[in-house]
């Protein structure tokens, strides 16, 4: 039977608690980059809305997402516009990044691209950070990635910093906006060079399974791919991984019929020697499922192979809005129970800051 899930009033400081032992992880998804980026439903009308015999892209994207996968649409979508791979790239990189391009002026929209495309922290001066940092806070104030690069920011220093990050965006918001906060938070010396050295790199962009690491850095895992940033040369960084973007019905068929991909590689070791924090995600993706369903059963397993027997252990979190009735609740705990993960339940996206300042035991 399902654990109930927690409310903020009765959530402990799991991650304070595991760090002391195997250590924790931040898994997030596209949700923790809206209104900046779009969703998996928007994005699929913005392709949809290419079609020039499409004349109502929202009323087609609605009517076809309660029958089709939003990765089948997306492989419709680049058959149905006759695009070549690196065309549709193109396409898929103009329709993420179009909210952000609309709300920005000119000068802003070079400070934003020049802060994602930057993926180190010492390849932008202070004020570049800092013009983005205040563009990005004034523009999009409550998307869940700048509350979370908040609390991150205090405590990848400390014995209670995460020992990854996986996500599954095309984009790295939550990486830049962390980048851009460290930044800030230096104290820069009168008259210090702005790339005086004092701007270490915390993490290990992680696109495929030969992506350099160094001892001391946080790999950050992108599962799905990497898009390029408008403006940069994307397909020239070792960064960016384009020929590994999990976007289409054909990649992801790829990826689930492969015995072994880098990925699932990276997923399961981190799933497996950590506590894991779920946010932004669906939990419908059916690798993920099929991932963590392994893990659990091998653990209840071994658990009961050492005489112990809780069969409701669980060792993940998924934070998610609260349904409006109890009954949805419980049927939404058992069906992620079976996976080792129980809910951790927020009223409004606002409160997950406040969600893993508890977690963490700040």
């Amino acid at each position: 039977m399902a654990k109930t899930g927690f409310e903020l009033k009765t959530l402990p400081p799991l991650l304070r608690n595991a760090s002391d032992r195997s250590g924790w992880a931040l898994c997030i998804g596209a949700g923790t980059s809206v209104p900046a980026f779009p969703n998996w439903h928007v994005l699929v009308e913005r392709l949809m809305a290419r079609d020039p015999s499409v004349s109502d892209s929202e009323a087609l994207a609605r009517e076809f997402s309660e029958k089709f996968s939003y990765d089948a649409l997306i492989q419709s979508a680049k058959d149905r516009l006759v695009l070549s791979d690196e065309e549709f790239t193109k396409l898929l990189v103009e329709a993420l990044y179009a909210n952000v391009r609309s709300r920005l002026d000119d000068d802003q929209w070079s400070d934003f691209v020049n802060a994602m495309g930057a993926m180190q922290l010492g390849r932008l001066g202070l004020g570049e950070w800092r013009r983005f940092l205040a563009t990005f806070s004034a523009t999009f104030p409550n998307t869940s990635a700048f509350s979370l690069a908040e609390i991150l920011v205090d405590v990848l220093d400390t014995s209670i910093a995460p020992d990854a990050i996986v996500s599954f965006n095309a984009e790295p918001l939550l990486m830049a906006l962390i980048n851009g906060l460290l930044a800030n938070n230096i104290a820069w010396p009168s008259g210090t060079p702005p790339h005086a050295g004092l701007l270490k790199t915390k993490f290990d962009v992680v696109t495929r399974g030969i992506s350099d690491r160094k001892s001391g850095r946080i790999p950050f895992v992108f599962c799905h791919g990497l898009l390029p940033v408008p403006g940069t040369p994307g397909t020239k960084l070792s960064s960016h991984s384009i020929d590994k973007l999990i976007f289409s019905e054909g990649a992801y068929l790829q990826l689930a019929n492969t015995a072994f991909s880098w990925q699932s590689s990276m997923f399961i070791d981190t799933c497996l020697s950590n506590t894991v924090v779920f946010v932004g995600l669906s939990l419908t993706d059916s690798n993920m499922r099929r991932w963590l369903a392994w893990i659990q059963a091998n653990r209840l397993q071994e658990l009961q192979s050492m005489g112990t027997h809780d069969v409701e252990s669980t060792t993940h979190y998924w934070i998610e809005k609260v349904p409006a009735s109890t009954t949805s609740k419980r049927w939404i705990e058992s069906c992620v129970a079976h996976m080792g993960v129980r809910l951790i339940w927020i009223n409004d996206w606002k409160e997950v800051g406040l969600v893993f300042k508890t977690l963490l035991g700040l």
